[in-house]
């Protein structure tokens, strides 16, 4: 079968280019923003149950942390329509962040209802220390975290720059 012969396919795999397309951008970009409110309302909800936790300090701070994760991934989520990215660099990217926001918020809300001390240890003064196996995943887990988003970041910032097509629209305008 010739090439002239095959059908057209919508595959998002198979395209010539390898920066993503608008089609594929709009769905990470909604992807994102409908883990962002969703994040948000577990922020929400956690709230609710603050005064019931064994470290309430750090139950605040899961509330707060999903409402600004949910806002970050939300406003990533706006960008994603401007990125100049590969396919394969925007899905390493949302994973990254999207993975990385569930684990800090399941993080903090362990460190709240187990009143966990050692990745906590502002809001847990005072407390003993909790299950020991529980202290150390939840700290690999929080710090291995930390440099997933710094790193995303870092891939959006690449993302939003200006290319030699931009400058020479400007310049033409």
């Amino acid at each position: 079968m010739s090439t002239l012969e095959k059908p057209l396919q919508s595959n998002l795999l198979e395209q010539p280019s390898s920066v993503m397309n608008s089609t594929q951008s709009e769905a990470f970009k909604r992807s994102l923003l409908w883990h962002g409110i969703f994040l948000c309302t577990l922020g929400f909800i956690v709230a609710f149950f603050i005064p019931l936790y064994a470290n309430p300090r750090a139950g605040l701070a899961t509330h707060l942390l999903g409402i600004t994760q949910g806002v970050f991934l939300a406003v990533i989520g706006l960008s994603y329509p401007q990125l100049k990215l590969s396919l394969l660099l925007g899905r390493i990217n949302f994973w990254m962040i999207v993975v990385s926001a569930y684990v800090g918020m399941i993080g903090e809300f362990l460190g709240a209802a187990f009143g966990l001390t050692r990745v906590f240890v502002v809001t847990a003064m005072g407390l003993p220390e909790g299950i020991p196996w529980l202290e150390t995943s939840v700290e690999v887990a929080i710090k291995g975290i930390s440099l997933f988003i710094l790193l995303s970041c870092f891939i959006v910032l690449y993302g939003l720059r200006g290319t030699k097509d931009d400058a020479s629209s400007a310049q033409k305008s």
